[in-house]
């Protein structure tokens, strides 16, 4: 927790540490009943995706498309979730005006 929020070195400290802690973490989602997977570090960058064999073969680039926005989508409602308890973790439950929007 930080004791003074205004100390600009504690403050870039405990952002750097979340940010290192965040980047290790993995998050997967899916669509299409895991037609599609999808892994994201806790920073939002892309590690990893899967797409079944199987929907090449319909060759439905639309639904391809589709399902590979609905597991993005998916997965940045894991990392608002993700960072919120993180913020939490450091900061506490201070009512910090404009929060939500940072994590939308």
């Amino acid at each position: 927790m930080l004791k003074n929020i205004f100390d600009y070195k504690a403050i870039k400290e405990k952002t750097d540490q979340i940010k290192s802690e965040l980047q290790e973490e993995r998050l997967e989602a899916e669509s299409g009943g895991g037609m599609v997977k999808l892994e994201v570090d806790g920073l939002g960058n892309i590690t990893k995706l899967e797409i079944e064999d199987d929907l090449f073969n319909e060759k439905d680039k639309e639904l391809i498309e589709d399902l590979i926005i609905a597991a993005v989508n998916k997965s940045k409602e894991k990392l608002k979730e993700l960072w919120q308890k993180k913020f939490e973790e450091y900061i506490g439950n201070l009512p910090l005006p404009g929060l939500g929007d940072l994590l939308s």
